[in-house]
């Protein structure tokens, strides 16, 4: 226990101005640190946006749509853009509801990269890099099991209905009876933006409309037939000159010949200024917003076809947006135009001004990152235990709440289990609590698209919207409330830290496989099954088998009773592991060393844990 006296003591060795002082470069690390994150967000934007919107096109199975959510989240560092992508996509009809189900839980699993990231910072010490590895990939534990569990169950039974499963049918129903009310309104700017959009558009603005233009339908030209001639310039097929000069050939009158090349000569001067429409343009109401998100000036110049093109009574486009000139907009600013459009890197091109942004933000993360771990360390060590034990006590009902409110509060999952991770990597955030806090943020992060979609008011958008946040709500469900399943996520995130904590290299190998080979791998399995139904079975069966080869390995040997697991890492190292994470954990809380009798002693050290208890998933 803590004394009264004790607990009104600073941290010890410190005096109140050296803790102001490191409060003081805690939140100026934490500002580097998160203009780190913003600038890295942008960096993907542009190097990997046009690729990650074209991915949408391509999807067309629920594979496929796992595999694109995740990849093309992992390009844009962001599940916000790859949902808001999805949203307008089906809103515009462009993606059914079926198939941008999966595409959403891709979303879910490529977010928490980032934080993935942000814990290979803890590298330098063993036990850091174990608690904040295991802290990160808790959410990817808990994203990849809702999705084992929700994408078969919405497959099969959408296949036996012929339409969609349970998260589709939910989610309808509550959207009919959404759609009477108003219209929402625009999410208030992210203060996280506000504090470092500066700094980060000074170095590199990503414009990540152009993104969504991409995504969408391209404009749709036409021929009119009938233009307003006194704003338009006449038609090829316009033939009332032709005849006035035909009847002077005929009549011989030079008076008229005159006459006739005068006007034409006054009608040139007169057709430059006239409009040239002899095309016109239809596009979506949300390609049209695109648009003018893109660039303002630019879209204030276009000429919609209203008092120019007299066809259908001015309306060709029908219920889409017309214009006459969109075509050269759409060349011009979406499919040539640049991805960066401010900061000093602009005019290093899309892909230089990437790349730099991208090794400047690394540098930002790093260097924040460090400030951040040292100087919470200087704050929290000291009181570490009333810290921990504050934690400790939290329930986790509130724990989700609280990321939950946060996340909506800075309109990125990303950035709160991003900043949380530090704090499991110092010992200050236990991982039990870690989980529920991350749960939180992946609900706080559906709301963006969720209220997004109520702006428009189109069905098919506030449908997938709320299957992204139902989707959420029903994992937590299955995986939170009762402590068996619970253990589950948490079980395998500290396997993963433990086998970070002795392989350094483990943190890399796992973004590389399960964010980018393993979609790879599944996208290319995907287009044989499209190309041949047979060839790809073939492929499947031969990954399965392979698959269950090395489970067997892994969990049973060969010879049996020699796994794999065991010769990666032995039962000694495990158990050493353990006892480390412990003793560093007691001295974070400042708990004495447990004292053994000699008669427990002696059974705990002969005796070795079963493989039921020491293999896990």
């Amino acid at each position: 226990e803590v004394g009264e006296n004790d607990a009104k003591k600073p941290t010890q060795g410190l005096t109140w101005l050296k803790i102001a002082l490191a409060f003081l470069g805690a939140c100026a690390s934490l500002y580097i640190f998160l203009s780190g994150l913003a600038l890295m967000g942008g960096a993907f934007k542009v190097l990997g946006g046009r690729g990650a919107s074209s991915l949408f096109t391509a999807v067309d199975n629920p594979l496929a749509g796992l595999m694109t959510g995740i990849l093309a989240t992992v390009l844009v560092q962001s599940s916000s853009t790859s949902t808001s992508i999805v949203v307008a996509l089906v809103g515009e009809g462009g993606l059914s509801v079926k198939n941008g189900i999966p595409i959403i839980m891709g979303a879910n699993i490529g977010t928490s990269v980032t934080n993935t990231i942000v814990s290979m910072g803890q590298s330098g010490d063993r036990i850091m890099l174990e608690r904040a590895f295991a802290g990160a990939t808790v959410h990817d534990m808990f994203n990849m099991l809702t999705v084992l569990v929700l994408l078969p169950t919405e497959v099969i039974i959408g296949a036996i209905q012929g339409e969609g499963g349970p998260l589709y049918w939910i989610t309808k129903a509550i959207t009919e009876g959404l759609m009477g009310g108003d219209q929402g309104s625009e999410l208030f700017v992210s203060p996280i933006t506000v504090i470092t959009g500066d700094l980060v558009e000074g170095i590199l603005k990503a414009n990540k409309y152009v993104i969504y233009a991409l995504s969408l339908a391209e404009p749709v030209e036409g021929t009119p037939s009938k233009v307003n001639e006194t704003l338009c310039k006449p038609l090829a097929n316009s033939t009332r000159r032709l005849e006035e000069a035909a009847a002077g050939e005929d009549d011989g009158d030079s008076d008229f010949s005159r006459s006739l090349l005068s006007r034409r000569s006054d009608d040139r001067r007169l057709a430059e200024k006239l409009q040239d429409c002899s095309t016109y343009y239809c596009l979506s109401k949300d390609l049209d917003s695109q648009f003018k998100k893109i660039s303002l000036s630019s879209y204030e110049k276009l000429h919609k076809c209203t008092g120019y093109i007299l066809d259908a009574k001015g309306k060709p486009c029908g219920s889409q947006v017309c214009y006459i000139d969109s075509g050269s907009f759409y060349e011009t600013k979406v499919k040539e135009g640049p991805l960066i459009k401010g900061g000093f890197l602009v005019d290093a091109g899309d892909m230089g001004g990437g790349i730099l942004g991208l090794v400047i933000s690394l540098i930002f993360l790093v260097l924040g990152l460090i400030g951040l771990s040292k100087l919470l360390q200087v704050i929290f060590m000291g009181n570490a235990k009333k810290v921990i034990r504050y934690a400790v006590k939290l329930n986790g009902y509130v724990a989700i709440a609280i990321g939950c409110g946060i996340t909506i509060i800075v309109q990125s999952s990303s950035v709160t289990t991003s900043a949380l991770t530090p704090l499991c990597g110092i010992g200050v955030l236990p991982l039990a609590k870690m989980l529920p806090l991350t749960l939180g943020a992946n609900i706080g992060t559906t709301c963006t698209a969720l209220i997004a979609s109520l702006v428009s008011l189109k069905f098919g958008g506030v449908h997938i919207a709320l299957c992204h946040l139902f989707f959420n709500i029903i994992g937590i469900a299955i995986w939170y409330p009762i402590p068996f399943m619970r253990r589950v996520p948490l079980a395998a995130a500290k396997l993963l830290g433990l086998y970070a904590s002795f392989y350094r290299f483990v943190p890399a190998l796992y973004l590389l496989v399960a964010f980018v080979l393993m979609p790879a791998l599944f996208l290319g399995l995907s287009a044989v099954l499209d190309a041949s139904v047979g060839g790809g079975v073939v492929l499947l069966l031969f990954i399965l088998v392979v698959f269950v080869v090395f489970e067997l390995l892994w969990l049973v040997g060969w010879p049996v009773g020699s796994p794999l697991c065991y010769k990666v890492l032995s039962k000694d190292s495990r158990e050493e592991g353990r006892k480390a994470l412990e003793k560093a954990d007691r001295e974070v809380q400042g708990l004495p060393e447990p004292e053994e009798s000699p008669s427990a002693a002696e059974p705990a050290a002969t005796q070795e844990p079963s493989e039921a208890q020491e293999v896990q998933v």
